[in-house]
């Protein structure tokens, strides 16, 4: 029987009681809509086992039966086994194996699995529904809160109560829908015939969770989750995690199709997981680059902007200390709360700082910086990543930047993140000099100096565009770290065995790319190697070796969930 959160059931039984004359409540483990869960003690055998209670006067029985009737067909250790079943004046009762273990549900909550796990349990699922259909059985609400996780960390299928048996007559009226909105296959959300591809799309929904962290069909009201059930749009998974092997991505799209027979069978899907599952990681995400694999930590971005605040206030204003902290502090709160309001304020603050000394340059630089922060912030946090890129250059780190951009999960995000640190830095580069050339070799004395109390857009727009022009090879030299971004995430996505020849290649394809850049300088390519290295090693993970030698390491879920 499933776990579930708490709720207001309504049931006429309780602890302590004995139902059936033979089973001894012991302790309400469940709630449901209609439902209560008991674990209870069963007198013939001495076994504990779970007592779904049922109230008669809430018009079930028909569907009751009808999970009596299905149960009875299943036998499979991905199927919670009904063993029993009765009803008395004034409830019914359905007695199953007892699964001593959490919910999926509550160990996304509590701790989420890892990939591995997750899509190994996904699997479970399949293997499962797959004995299910072919005995002409549709459970029709396959989601984490029905699949329990046993004490070897195997799924196992519970709540057949909304399943229904191929050619039985419905349980709803015309244009009802059964089982939970948020993983339904657009076809019964929109009430029409389903089949067992519908609980193929539901399990593999709970696998993208699994790996994503959140059900893209969850709206932010009923009425909205309902709109996305029946449009069936899910975003491709790889605009998520990238770093997902190709194969398990296309599988995962496949059986989240809107179109029925667009979803391949349970068995075919869950093969296919087992054998992409080795090559994932076991812990959550792909975490080769830990921070930016997901979403930004508010303390990141909120440290970040406090840098670029202070930065600011002391140089633009010349502030006092007090009051560098107070202006770094403030930009970092706002940061955590409302990145892209942060990115904001930082650059008017910075207009405000450069205004009077060179106004036409401001202005122009204003423009820019609002226009990258308008065009990052449904990006969140992500919108204060591109400031990395200079500071980067200036310790002569400038890869790296390719590494955290080709780590953010979505290719919009990667797209974004890429063109506007190389547009950043080149602005930055050009204003305020560098000894090399995004990373040509080429020197660029600045136009700060020359650009103080010009008022004319134009002459600004030259002084900027002049050392570019100069130098082609410096917009060369962005668009093959653009380029590097957008393909470190194949290096990633690997399995374990070929990460790290992939970014050998990486690294190889971009020092020689950088060599060329820069007019086959040695400056170029120095500047690259320290960075190449950091991504071979990035990419190796010697550390998953001293992690997975640590004692005590759980082989199961069980040492890991309450």
């Amino acid at each position: 029987m499933r776990i579930t959160g708490p709720s207001q059931a309504p049931t006429r039984a309780s602890a302590s009681a004995r139902v059936l004359g033979r089973y001894d409540l012991i302790a309400v483990i469940g709630r449901g809509a209609t439902s209560r869960v008991y674990r209870a003690l069963d007198r013939a055998t001495g076994r504990e086992v779970a007592v779904k209670e049922i109230p008669v006067d809430l018009g079930l029985e028909k569907r009751v039966a009808a999970e009596i009737r299905a149960a009875s067909r299943l036998e499979h250790p991905g199927v919670v086994r009904m063993l029993d079943w009765g009803e008395d004046s004034e409830s019914l009762y359905l007695v199953s194996e007892l699964v001593d273990g959490p919910s999926l549900e509550r160990v996304f909550a509590d701790a989420p699995p890892g990939d591995r796990a997750a899509a190994e349990m996904a699997a479970d699922v399949l293997d499962a529904l797959d004995h299910a259909h072919e005995r002409g059985v549709i459970h029709r609400d396959i989601k984490p809160a029905n699949i329990l996780v046993d004490d070897r960390g195997h799924a196992r299928v519970a709540d057949l109560g909304v399943a229904r048996l191929s050619g039985e007559t419905g349980m709803t009226q015309t244009g009802g829908v059964v089982g939970t909105m948020a993983y339904m296959a657009p076809e019964q959300a929109t009430g029409e015939q389903v089949t067992g591809s519908a609980d193929v799309w539901a399990a593999t929904l709970v696998l993208y969770e699994g790996l994503t962290g959140r059900n893209p069909l969850l709206g932010s009201s009923p009425a909205d989750t309902a709109r996305r059930a029946a449009l069936g749009e899910i975003p491709p998974i790889r605009n998520l995690r990238p770093d997902l092997p190709p194969r398990l991505a296309k599988a995962i799209d496949a059986g989240l199709s809107p179109h029925p027979e667009g979803r391949p069978a349970p068995a075919r899907l869950a093969a296919i997981i087992r054998e992409e599952a080795p090559g994932l990681p076991e812990g959550r995400g792909k975490r080769a680059m830990a921070l930016l694999s997901g979403p930004v930590p508010p303390i990141l971005a909120g440290a970040g902007a406090a840098a670029i605040g202070g930065l600011i206030a002391e140089r633009g204003f010349s502030t006092s200390a007090l009051g560098t902290a107070g202006i770094a502090l403030l930009a970092g709160a706002i940061a955590a709360w409302r990145a892209p309001l942060a990115a904001v304020a930082l650059v008017l603050l910075a207009g405000i700082a450069t205004a009077a000394a060179a106004p036409a340059l401001t202005a122009i630089a204003v423009i820019i910086g609002l226009l990258l922060v308008l065009t990052g912030a449904r990006h969140g946090r992500l919108v204060l990543l591109p400031a990395l890129a200079p500071a980067l250059a200036v310790i002569g780190m400038l890869p790296v930047y390719a590494l955290l951009a080709g780590s953010v999960r979505t290719t919009a995000g990667r797209i974004w993140t890429a063109i506007a640190g190389m547009v950043t830095l080149l602005l930055w580069q050009v204003v305020a000099g560098a000894s090399s050339l995004v990373f040509t070799g080429w020197e660029v004395t600045g136009a700060w100096e020359s650009l103080q109390g010009v008022r004319a857009p134009q002459a600004v727009a030259e002084a900027i565009i002049d050392p570019i022009a100069a130098h082609p090879q410096a917009l060369t030299g962005c668009l093959i770290m653009i380029a590097a971004a957008l393909t470190w995430p194949l290096v990633v996505g690997g399995r374990d065995s070929r990460r790290l020849p992939a970014a050998v290649m990486w690294a190889a394809a971009l020092t020689v790319a950088a060599g060329l850049a820069g007019g086959g300088g040695l400056e170029a390519v120095g500047a690259v190697l320290p960075s190449a290295i950091l991504a071979i090693a990035w990419a190796a993970r010697p550390w998953r070796a001293l992690r997975g030698a640590a004692p005590g390491r759980p082989d199961t879920l069980s040492g890991t969930v309450g």
